[in-house]
Protein backbone atom coordinates (compact mmCIF):
# COMPACT_ATOMS: atom_id res chain seq x y z
CA UNK A 1 0.00 0.00 0.00
CA UNK A 2 0.94 3.81 -0.58
CA UNK A 3 2.03 5.80 2.05
CA UNK A 4 -1.19 8.24 2.07
CA UNK A 5 -3.35 4.70 1.66
CA UNK A 6 -1.52 3.37 4.60
CA UNK A 7 -1.97 6.63 6.58
CA UNK A 8 -5.77 6.67 5.77
CA UNK A 9 -5.62 3.51 6.95
CA UNK A 10 -4.44 4.01 10.56
CA UNK A 11 -6.03 7.82 10.76
CA UNK A 12 -9.53 6.54 12.34
CA UNK A 13 -8.85 6.52 15.75
CA UNK A 14 -12.01 5.81 18.21
CA UNK A 15 -12.66 8.51 20.60
CA UNK A 16 -15.23 7.07 23.69
CA UNK A 17 -16.14 4.43 25.50
CA UNK A 18 -18.13 2.87 28.16
CA UNK A 19 -16.59 3.69 31.44
CA UNK A 20 -15.95 0.82 33.71
CA UNK A 21 -18.40 0.13 36.14
CA UNK A 22 -16.28 -1.83 38.70
CA UNK A 23 -16.08 0.13 42.11
CA UNK A 24 -13.37 1.90 43.39
CA UNK A 25 -11.06 -0.31 45.42
CA UNK A 26 -8.25 1.55 46.97
CA UNK A 27 -7.82 3.00 50.15
CA UNK A 28 -8.12 6.48 49.32
CA UNK A 29 -10.51 6.63 46.94
CA UNK A 30 -14.14 6.97 48.59
CA UNK A 31 -17.63 7.34 47.23
CA UNK A 32 -18.98 10.67 46.71
CA UNK A 33 -22.12 10.90 45.30
CA UNK A 34 -22.61 14.68 44.65
CA UNK A 35 -19.23 14.28 42.67
CA UNK A 36 -20.90 12.52 40.04
CA UNK A 37 -23.78 14.82 39.76
CA UNK A 38 -23.40 16.62 37.07
CA UNK A 39 -22.56 13.06 35.20
CA UNK A 40 -26.06 11.98 36.43
CA UNK A 41 -27.56 15.15 35.16
CA UNK A 42 -26.47 14.75 31.55
CA UNK A 43 -27.82 11.06 31.68
CA UNK A 44 -31.58 12.47 32.53
CA UNK A 45 -33.71 12.97 30.03
CA UNK A 46 -35.69 16.20 30.45
CA UNK A 47 -39.54 16.96 30.44
CA UNK A 48 -41.65 19.21 31.70
CA UNK A 49 -44.77 19.13 34.31
CA UNK A 50 -48.33 20.25 34.02
CA UNK A 51 -47.13 23.90 34.93
CA UNK A 52 -44.72 23.46 32.20
CA UNK A 53 -41.49 23.58 34.50
CA UNK A 54 -38.54 21.36 33.74
CA UNK A 55 -38.77 18.01 35.23
CA UNK A 56 -36.06 15.30 35.49
CA UNK A 57 -37.15 11.63 34.68
CA UNK A 58 -35.72 8.54 36.13
CA UNK A 59 -32.11 7.18 34.14
CA UNK A 60 -32.67 3.97 32.54
CA UNK A 61 -31.31 0.48 33.84
CA UNK A 62 -27.41 0.35 33.98
CA UNK A 63 -26.31 -2.31 31.37
CA UNK A 64 -25.49 -5.59 32.56
CA UNK A 65 -21.71 -6.29 32.42
CA UNK A 66 -20.88 -8.37 29.77
CA UNK A 67 -18.65 -11.89 30.60
CA UNK A 68 -15.43 -12.46 29.81
CA UNK A 69 -16.77 -15.10 27.20
CA UNK A 70 -18.95 -12.50 25.59
CA UNK A 71 -15.96 -10.05 25.38
CA UNK A 72 -14.02 -12.91 23.55
CA UNK A 73 -16.73 -13.49 21.12
CA UNK A 74 -17.26 -9.86 20.24
CA UNK A 75 -13.33 -9.81 19.50
CA UNK A 76 -13.70 -12.93 17.37
CA UNK A 77 -16.53 -11.78 15.66
CA UNK A 78 -14.51 -8.67 14.32
CA UNK A 79 -11.04 -10.39 13.72
CA UNK A 80 -13.08 -13.03 11.45
CA UNK A 81 -14.50 -10.09 8.79
CA UNK A 82 -12.51 -10.20 5.60
CA UNK A 83 -11.62 -6.35 6.39
CA UNK A 84 -10.56 -5.31 9.81
CA UNK A 85 -12.43 -2.28 11.03
CA UNK A 86 -9.92 -0.31 13.60
CA UNK A 87 -12.18 1.44 14.50
CA UNK A 88 -14.23 -1.26 16.33
CA UNK A 89 -10.90 -3.01 17.59
CA UNK A 90 -9.98 0.11 19.05
CA UNK A 91 -13.06 0.61 21.11
CA UNK A 92 -13.29 -3.23 22.40
CA UNK A 93 -9.09 -2.78 23.66
CA UNK A 94 -9.98 0.65 25.50
CA UNK A 95 -11.83 -1.34 27.96
CA UNK A 96 -9.38 -3.95 28.05
CA UNK A 97 -8.43 -7.40 25.98
CA UNK A 98 -9.83 -10.21 28.01
CA UNK A 99 -7.06 -13.08 28.93
CA UNK A 100 -7.79 -15.18 25.80
CA UNK A 101 -3.78 -16.96 25.11
CA UNK A 102 -2.75 -15.28 22.13
CA UNK A 103 -5.70 -12.82 21.76
CA UNK A 104 -3.94 -9.36 22.94
CA UNK A 105 -0.82 -10.28 20.84
CA UNK A 106 -2.41 -10.62 18.01
CA UNK A 107 -4.67 -7.23 18.69
CA UNK A 108 -1.48 -4.96 19.57
CA UNK A 109 -0.58 -5.94 15.99
CA UNK A 110 -2.99 -4.15 14.85
CA UNK A 111 -3.45 -1.44 17.07
CA UNK A 112 0.19 -0.41 17.52
CA UNK A 113 0.60 2.15 14.49
CA UNK A 114 1.88 5.31 14.53
CA UNK A 115 -0.04 8.28 14.53
CA UNK A 116 1.63 10.60 12.03
CA UNK A 117 2.95 9.07 8.50
CA UNK A 118 6.11 11.90 8.70
CA UNK A 119 7.49 9.72 11.72
CA UNK A 120 8.72 7.36 9.30
CA UNK A 121 11.41 9.92 7.88
CA UNK A 122 13.16 9.93 10.85
CA UNK A 123 13.73 6.03 11.34
CA UNK A 124 15.62 4.87 9.02
CA UNK A 125 17.40 6.65 6.62
CA UNK A 126 19.02 3.80 4.32
CA UNK A 127 15.98 0.95 3.57
CA UNK A 128 13.31 4.37 4.02
CA UNK A 129 11.10 4.05 1.33
CA UNK A 130 10.47 -0.13 1.95
CA UNK A 131 10.64 0.75 6.08
CA UNK A 132 7.39 3.16 5.57
CA UNK A 133 5.70 0.65 4.04
CA UNK A 134 5.57 -1.78 6.80
CA UNK A 135 5.92 0.45 9.88
CA UNK A 136 2.73 2.49 9.25
CA UNK A 137 0.36 -0.40 9.81
CA UNK A 138 2.21 -3.62 10.67
CA UNK A 139 -1.09 -5.52 9.74
CA UNK A 140 -3.22 -4.51 7.11
CA UNK A 141 -7.40 -3.88 7.52
CA UNK A 142 -7.82 -7.27 4.79
CA UNK A 143 -6.78 -10.30 6.40
CA UNK A 144 -5.90 -11.76 3.14
CA UNK A 145 -2.98 -9.47 2.89
CA UNK A 146 -1.59 -10.86 6.81
CA UNK A 147 0.33 -13.93 5.50
CA UNK A 148 2.25 -11.73 2.36
CA UNK A 149 2.70 -8.86 4.68
CA UNK A 150 3.88 -10.93 7.96
CA UNK A 151 6.61 -12.58 5.44
CA UNK A 152 8.04 -9.30 3.94
CA UNK A 153 8.62 -7.15 7.33
CA UNK A 154 10.31 -10.91 8.37
CA UNK A 155 12.65 -10.78 5.18
CA UNK A 156 13.55 -7.44 5.90
CA UNK A 157 14.26 -7.44 9.53
CA UNK A 158 16.82 -10.55 8.47
CA UNK A 159 18.12 -8.16 5.72
CA UNK A 160 18.63 -5.72 8.33
CA UNK A 161 20.62 -7.88 10.90
CA UNK A 162 22.63 -9.51 7.65
CA UNK A 163 23.67 -5.63 6.97
CA UNK A 164 24.13 -3.98 10.25
CA UNK A 165 25.88 -7.06 12.58
CA UNK A 166 29.17 -6.23 11.46
CA UNK A 167 31.96 -9.31 11.38
CA UNK A 168 34.97 -8.00 9.78
CA UNK A 169 36.31 -11.32 9.26
CA UNK A 170 33.96 -12.29 6.96
CA UNK A 171 34.04 -9.25 5.35
CA UNK A 172 34.97 -9.15 1.32
CA UNK A 173 38.22 -6.53 2.69
CA UNK A 174 39.14 -8.68 5.30
CA UNK A 175 43.03 -9.37 3.84
CA UNK A 176 43.57 -5.76 3.37
CA UNK A 177 42.03 -4.71 6.72
CA UNK A 178 43.96 -4.64 10.16
CA UNK A 179 41.81 -4.84 13.94
CA UNK A 180 44.54 -1.98 14.30
CA UNK A 181 43.88 0.11 11.56
CA UNK A 182 42.47 4.25 12.14
CA UNK A 183 40.84 4.54 8.61
CA UNK A 184 37.29 5.53 9.72
CA UNK A 185 35.80 3.10 6.85
CA UNK A 186 37.79 0.12 8.72
CA UNK A 187 35.38 -2.96 9.21
CA UNK A 188 37.02 -3.44 12.39
CA UNK A 189 36.75 0.11 13.50
CA UNK A 190 32.99 -0.20 13.17
CA UNK A 191 33.15 -3.21 15.09
CA UNK A 192 34.73 -2.46 17.98
CA UNK A 193 32.22 0.88 18.06
CA UNK A 194 29.05 -1.86 17.58
CA UNK A 195 31.02 -3.95 20.80
CA UNK A 196 30.86 -0.95 23.12
CA UNK A 197 27.24 -0.21 21.71
CA UNK A 198 26.36 -4.11 22.55
CA UNK A 199 28.07 -4.19 26.09
CA UNK A 200 26.10 -1.01 26.96
CA UNK A 201 22.70 -2.20 25.67
CA UNK A 202 23.55 -5.61 27.35
CA UNK A 203 23.96 -3.92 30.94
CA UNK A 204 19.94 -3.21 31.21
CA UNK A 205 18.62 -6.05 28.94
CA UNK A 206 20.48 -8.23 32.25
CA UNK A 207 18.21 -5.33 34.52
CA UNK A 208 14.96 -6.10 32.33
CA UNK A 209 12.11 -7.11 34.79
CA UNK A 210 14.73 -9.77 37.14
CA UNK A 211 12.09 -10.67 39.15
CA UNK A 212 10.32 -12.62 36.05
CA UNK A 213 11.99 -16.06 35.48
CA UNK A 214 10.64 -15.64 31.71
CA UNK A 215 13.80 -13.02 31.23
CA UNK A 216 16.28 -14.94 33.76
CA UNK A 217 15.71 -18.19 32.80
CA UNK A 218 18.91 -21.13 31.61
CA UNK A 219 17.95 -20.18 28.08
CA UNK A 220 19.89 -16.94 26.62
CA UNK A 221 16.78 -16.89 23.73
CA UNK A 222 15.14 -14.15 24.90
CA UNK A 223 17.67 -11.34 26.44
CA UNK A 224 20.14 -11.94 23.02
CA UNK A 225 16.98 -11.17 20.83
CA UNK A 226 16.10 -8.14 23.04
CA UNK A 227 19.51 -7.50 23.02
CA UNK A 228 19.32 -7.62 18.79
CA UNK A 229 16.54 -5.95 18.35
CA UNK A 230 17.82 -2.75 20.60
CA UNK A 231 20.79 -3.28 18.73
CA UNK A 232 19.37 -2.94 15.44
CA UNK A 233 17.24 -0.15 15.98
CA UNK A 234 19.73 1.97 17.75
CA UNK A 235 21.78 1.58 14.52
CA UNK A 236 18.86 2.62 12.22
CA UNK A 237 18.22 5.47 14.35
CA UNK A 238 22.24 7.27 14.84
CA UNK A 239 21.07 10.42 15.42
CA UNK A 240 19.26 8.79 18.84
CA UNK A 241 20.78 5.71 19.43
CA UNK A 242 20.72 3.68 22.30
CA UNK A 243 18.90 5.22 25.47
CA UNK A 244 18.70 3.64 29.09
CA UNK A 245 14.94 2.50 29.57
CA UNK A 246 14.49 1.30 25.56
CA UNK A 247 14.53 -2.11 27.21
CA UNK A 248 11.67 -1.57 29.61
CA UNK A 249 9.26 -0.28 26.33
CA UNK A 250 10.74 -3.35 24.71
CA UNK A 251 10.41 -5.85 27.50
CA UNK A 252 6.34 -5.94 27.32
CA UNK A 253 6.14 -6.15 23.64
CA UNK A 254 8.49 -8.89 23.44
CA UNK A 255 7.65 -10.91 26.16
CA UNK A 256 3.73 -10.69 24.61
CA UNK A 257 4.93 -12.46 21.30
CA UNK A 258 7.30 -14.86 22.49
CA UNK A 259 4.74 -16.34 24.70
CA UNK A 260 2.40 -16.29 22.02
CA UNK A 261 0.53 -19.82 21.64
CA UNK A 262 0.56 -19.84 18.00
CA UNK A 263 3.51 -21.36 17.10
CA UNK A 264 4.08 -19.93 13.71
CA UNK A 265 3.66 -16.27 15.40
CA UNK A 266 5.97 -17.17 18.28
CA UNK A 267 9.14 -17.98 16.05
CA UNK A 268 8.98 -14.97 14.59
CA UNK A 269 8.37 -12.99 17.70
CA UNK A 270 11.87 -10.96 17.18
CA UNK A 271 10.51 -9.67 14.21
CA UNK A 272 7.16 -8.85 15.00
CA UNK A 273 8.40 -7.15 18.33
CA UNK A 274 11.28 -4.86 16.32
CA UNK A 275 8.40 -3.50 14.26
CA UNK A 276 5.71 -3.09 16.95
CA UNK A 277 8.56 -1.48 19.56
CA UNK A 278 10.06 0.66 16.06
CA UNK A 279 6.11 2.02 15.62
CA UNK A 280 5.67 2.94 19.54
CA UNK A 281 9.36 4.70 19.36
CA UNK A 282 8.42 6.93 16.95
CA UNK A 283 6.03 8.69 19.31
CA UNK A 284 7.97 8.91 22.28
CA UNK A 285 11.34 9.22 20.82
CA UNK A 286 11.79 12.66 22.17
CA UNK A 287 12.10 11.41 25.70
CA UNK A 288 14.93 9.92 24.89
CA UNK A 289 16.56 12.95 22.70
CA UNK A 290 18.68 14.74 25.57
CA UNK A 291 18.91 17.87 23.16
CA UNK A 292 15.13 17.94 23.87
CA UNK A 293 15.12 18.05 26.78
CA UNK A 294 14.01 21.18 28.09
CA UNK A 295 12.01 22.45 25.14
CA UNK A 296 8.31 21.68 25.40
CA UNK A 297 8.87 18.62 23.03
CA UNK A 298 10.87 16.97 25.19
CA UNK A 299 10.32 15.01 28.40
CA UNK A 300 10.18 18.41 30.36
CA UNK A 301 7.72 19.63 28.32
CA UNK A 302 5.64 16.59 28.68
CA UNK A 303 6.20 17.09 32.52
CA UNK A 304 5.09 20.53 32.49
CA UNK A 305 1.93 19.57 30.61
CA UNK A 306 1.48 17.00 33.56
CA UNK A 307 1.74 19.93 36.11
CA UNK A 308 -1.02 21.96 34.29
CA UNK A 309 -3.45 19.23 34.46
CA UNK A 310 -3.14 18.74 37.70
CA UNK A 311 -3.51 22.32 38.65
CA UNK A 312 -6.45 22.05 36.53
CA UNK A 313 -8.42 19.11 38.19
CA UNK A 314 -7.25 19.39 41.92
CA UNK A 315 -5.11 22.83 42.26
CA UNK A 316 -4.93 22.19 46.16
CA UNK A 317 -2.90 18.95 45.88
CA UNK A 318 -1.36 21.05 42.99
CA UNK A 319 -0.37 23.79 44.97
CA UNK A 320 0.70 21.44 48.63
CA UNK A 321 3.17 19.63 46.37
CA UNK A 322 4.59 22.73 44.93
CA UNK A 323 4.99 23.95 48.39
CA UNK A 324 6.86 21.27 49.31
CA UNK A 325 9.27 21.46 46.21
CA UNK A 326 8.31 18.25 44.90
CA UNK A 327 9.51 18.63 41.54
CA UNK A 328 7.63 16.53 38.80
CA UNK A 329 11.06 15.38 38.25
CA UNK A 330 11.73 13.50 40.94
CA UNK A 331 8.82 10.65 40.35
CA UNK A 332 7.23 11.33 36.68
CA UNK A 333 10.41 11.62 34.39
CA UNK A 334 10.38 7.59 34.90
CA UNK A 335 6.39 7.38 34.68
CA UNK A 336 6.33 8.68 31.85
CA UNK A 337 9.20 8.18 29.43
CA UNK A 338 9.18 4.04 30.61
CA UNK A 339 5.35 4.35 29.85
CA UNK A 340 4.85 3.13 33.59
CA UNK A 341 5.98 -0.01 32.94
CA UNK A 342 8.33 -0.07 35.89
CA UNK A 343 5.62 1.09 38.46
CA UNK A 344 2.87 -1.84 38.03
CA UNK A 345 3.22 -5.82 37.73
CA UNK A 346 3.56 -6.90 34.21
CA UNK A 347 -0.16 -7.83 34.19
CA UNK A 348 -1.05 -4.77 34.83
CA UNK A 349 1.51 -2.70 32.40
CA UNK A 350 -0.45 -4.74 29.75
CA UNK A 351 -3.91 -3.98 30.91
CA UNK A 352 -2.67 -0.15 30.84
CA UNK A 353 -1.24 -0.71 27.24
CA UNK A 354 -4.52 -1.82 25.99
CA UNK A 355 -6.04 1.28 26.44
CA UNK A 356 -2.94 3.18 25.80
CA UNK A 357 -2.51 1.67 22.24
CA UNK A 358 -6.39 2.11 21.19
CA UNK A 359 -6.77 5.92 22.56
CA UNK A 360 -6.95 8.71 19.66
CA UNK A 361 -4.37 10.42 21.53
CA UNK A 362 -2.57 7.60 23.67
CA UNK A 363 0.23 9.32 24.96
CA UNK A 364 -2.09 12.47 26.17
CA UNK A 365 -3.94 10.00 28.10
CA UNK A 366 -0.86 8.75 29.51
CA UNK A 367 -0.45 12.39 30.97
CA UNK A 368 -4.02 12.18 32.52
CA UNK A 369 -3.13 8.52 33.92
CA UNK A 370 -0.29 10.24 36.10
CA UNK A 371 -2.47 12.68 37.38
CA UNK A 372 -5.13 9.91 38.15
CA UNK A 373 -2.54 8.08 40.53
CA UNK A 374 -1.39 11.40 42.15
CA UNK A 375 -5.45 11.79 42.46
CA UNK A 376 -5.82 8.36 43.90
CA UNK A 377 -3.14 8.70 47.28
CA UNK A 378 -3.78 12.27 47.73
CA UNK A 379 -4.95 12.66 51.27
CA UNK A 380 -1.63 10.50 52.04
CA UNK A 381 0.66 13.05 50.18
CA UNK A 382 -1.39 16.13 51.82
CA UNK A 383 -0.72 14.99 55.17
CA UNK A 384 2.85 13.84 54.88
CA UNK A 385 6.23 15.33 54.36
CA UNK A 386 8.37 15.61 51.75
CA UNK A 387 10.42 12.69 52.50
CA UNK A 388 7.59 10.37 52.46
CA UNK A 389 5.59 12.13 49.68
CA UNK A 390 8.77 11.46 47.72
CA UNK A 391 8.97 7.70 48.81
CA UNK A 392 5.87 6.89 48.33
CA UNK A 393 5.71 8.16 44.32
CA UNK A 394 9.04 6.39 43.69
CA UNK A 395 7.65 3.19 45.07
CA UNK A 396 3.69 3.87 44.33
CA UNK A 397 1.74 1.36 46.20
CA UNK A 398 -0.34 -1.12 44.03
CA UNK A 399 -3.80 -1.00 43.84
CA UNK A 400 -6.55 -2.06 41.15
CA UNK A 401 -5.30 -0.61 37.62
CA UNK A 402 -9.52 -0.45 36.58
CA UNK A 403 -9.98 1.75 39.23
CA UNK A 404 -6.94 4.46 38.40
CA UNK A 405 -8.10 3.76 34.28
CA UNK A 406 -11.67 4.78 35.05
CA UNK A 407 -10.63 8.01 36.95
CA UNK A 408 -8.07 8.89 34.56
CA UNK A 409 -10.46 8.69 32.20
CA UNK A 410 -12.98 10.83 34.02
CA UNK A 411 -10.31 13.37 34.26
CA UNK A 412 -9.97 13.64 30.80
CA UNK A 413 -13.34 13.83 29.82
CA UNK A 414 -15.16 15.57 31.93
CA UNK A 415 -14.15 19.34 31.18
CA UNK A 416 -16.15 20.89 34.23
CA UNK A 417 -14.77 18.27 36.86
CA UNK A 418 -13.89 18.78 40.48
CA UNK A 419 -12.03 16.68 42.65
CA UNK A 420 -14.78 14.97 44.69
CA UNK A 421 -12.21 14.76 48.05
CA UNK A 422 -11.00 19.28 47.17
CA UNK A 423 -13.66 21.65 49.17
CA UNK A 424 -12.26 25.56 47.36
CA UNK A 425 -11.81 28.20 50.64
CA UNK A 426 -14.41 30.01 51.50
CA UNK A 427 -14.56 33.68 50.45
CA UNK A 428 -13.81 35.97 52.81
CA UNK A 429 -17.05 38.23 52.47
CA UNK A 430 -16.18 41.90 50.66
CA UNK A 431 -16.11 44.70 53.80
CA UNK A 432 -18.84 46.68 53.81
CA UNK A 433 -18.13 50.39 53.69
CA UNK A 434 -19.22 52.11 57.14
CA UNK A 435 -20.11 55.83 57.42
CA UNK A 436 -17.82 57.90 59.27
CA UNK A 437 -19.68 59.49 62.26
CA UNK A 438 -19.45 63.20 63.07
CA UNK A 439 -16.78 64.67 65.20
CA UNK A 440 -18.20 66.96 67.62
CA UNK A 441 -15.00 69.68 66.48
CA UNK A 442 -15.96 69.35 62.92
CA UNK A 443 -19.60 69.83 64.24
CA UNK A 444 -18.64 73.33 65.86
CA UNK A 445 -16.74 74.27 62.80
CA UNK A 446 -19.38 74.11 60.16
CA UNK A 447 -21.87 75.98 62.75
CA UNK A 448 -19.20 78.33 63.51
Amino acid sequence: ASMDSAKDLFFSWWNGGEKPAKKTATSTLKAQPDAHKADLAQNHTSATDSHGKPTVQALPEKKKKKTAAERVLEFEVELTKKVINVDAIRSLCWQGIPDKPGLRALLWKVCIAPQFASTCRFIAPRPLKRFCQILLGYLPRHRDEWEGSLAKSRKLFAEFIQELVIDPRKAASAEADHPLSLDRDSSWNAYFKDNELQAEIDKDVKRTFPHLHFFRGETERHPEALREILFIWAKLNPGVRYVQGMNEILGPIYYLFATDPDESFREHCEADAFFCFTNVMSEIMNNFIKTLDKSDLGIVGKMREMTTILMQKDPQLARNLEDKNLNPQFYSFRWITLMLSQEFELPDVLRLWDSLFSDAKRFQFLLYFCCAMLVAVRERLLSTDFAENLKLLQQYPPGDIEDTIALATRLRDDEFWECPFWEPAPVAPEPVEQPVPRSESASDTITA
